[in-house]
């Protein structure tokens, strides 16, 4: 029997693969130089390359883990998107930064996950004794 997901682990599943999706797209332009993008970052494009394509494998992770409802995906993916957040600083040099789509997808993570978290762990601990 399968169990319904709730409407912020969606959200949090979604939210997820397209940091995956934006994030893969950012390693390829970094590696082609699409739109001269290596100029408008601080340290080196190599870096943010490297750096981004794996946390863009780890946020895939997170889905899956999400998909297998193992708890472990919650603080995964906390520790990405503040990651994330904290990057755009980095990247743009300064306190005051452009608010780029991926900026807003990192706080709205880490939103629904402080708001929530605590309700999803409790249904996912009621759905694993439900299954014993």
């Amino acid at each position: 029997m399968k169990s319904k997901r709730s409407f912020p682990l969606v959200l949090l599943m979604i939210l997820s693969l397209e940091k995956f999706i934006q994030h893969m797209y950012v390693t390829y332009a970094f590696l082609v130089d699409l739109g001269g993008i290596r100029q408008f970052v601080t340290l080196d494009y190599r870096l943010f390359m490297i750096s981004g394509f794996l946390v863009g494998i780890l946020f895939l992770v997170s889905f899956m883990l999400m998909i297998r409802r193992n708890r472990l995906s919650l603080n995964l993916l906390l520790g990405l998107a503040l990651f994330d957040f904290v990057g755009e600083f980095v990247a743009q040099g300064t306190l005051f930064i452009d608010i780029p789509v991926s900026f807003v997808v990192a706080s709205v993570i880490i939103l629904v996950l402080l708001v929530t978290r605590n309700s999803l762990v409790e249904e996912d601990e009621a759905l694993h004794v439900g299954s014993r």
